[in-house]
């Protein structure tokens, strides 16, 4: 199978090993891509994670990032993961193994072939009480942190560069709107610590920054597929709600 397992990272070198690496092991290391964007990132890794493929990307920020892996990868099969996932959780709320982690990512790109879509991934939280032992092919939330892509001939959708975060939101929907379906296996959830510790891309923004980009972005997306989301007002930020009957 020709599988790509893409990590965006960004100054998580002591970090990375005991969290996404770990659910990595059983994988093969060449199959397992890790994305910096300098060449100090580069040494910073490269003491820490010796036998992994480390690549500089010359890019700041996640969208960035995203595009340039989307681009430039040479497998078919291009599975993208944040570098700081503790665990992943099935429905009984017990802790996937890595040998399980393979059978899930060989099931979503086998089912989302047979679906004919090119976009799968899992819950964004790890509450099993909330999941259902089914999958779903209608518009829902494919959270950034683990995200398959299959890529054929015509190559992947590529995000416009006026968005700076949620670019999963508008890959959802972007997918969602030219396949007819994206595949979601809601028996399944991340759990991570969004936005805390130290890293991350997120850090490129302090925390009113990323509010402000947060709410521009929303603005954006939702001006741009109208039909399949609306904007819900909060007290500090705006919030953003798919459609899921779309």
């Amino acid at each position: 199978m020709s599988l790509e397992i893409a990590i965006p990272t960004y100054n998580r070198s002591s970090t990375i090993n005991d969290k996404t690496l770990k659910l990595l092991e059983k994988f093969n290391k060449k199959q397992v891509k890790l994305y910096v964007e300098d060449l100090d990132q580069y040494e910073q890794y490269k003491l820490t994670c010796p036998d992994y493929d480390i690549v500089v990307t010359q890019t700041e920020g996640i969208v960035e990032k995203r595009n340039y892996i989307m681009s430039k990868t040479e497998s078919k099969y291009l599975l993208m993961l944040d570098d700081d996932i503790i665990n992943i959780k099935n429905i009984d709320g017990n802790n996937i193994t890595s040998d399980e982690l393979k059978e899930l990512i060989l099931l979503g790109f086998k089912t989302t072939a047979e679906n004919n879509a090119r976009l799968f991934g899992i819950n964004g939280y790890s509450n099993n009480y909330f999941f259902k032992d089914q999958y779903s092919t209608n518009l829902k939330f494919i959270i950034g942190c683990f995200m398959g892509i299959i890529i054929n001939d015509n190559r992947p959708i590529l995000i416009p560069e006026d968005l700076t975060v949620l670019e999963d939101y508008y890959l959802s929907i972007k997918y969602f709107q030219e396949d007819g379906k994206i595949i979601r296996f809601n028996q399944f959830g991340i759990q991570q610590k969004y936005f805390t510790g130290e890293g991350g891309l997120q850090s490129h923004y302090s925390k009113d920054e990323r509010v402000a980009e947060q709410n521009r972005c929303i603005t954006y997306i939702h001006q741009r597929f109208p039909s399949y989301c609306s904007i819900i007002k909060k007290k500090d930020c705006l919030d953003f709600r798919l459609n899921h009957r779309a």
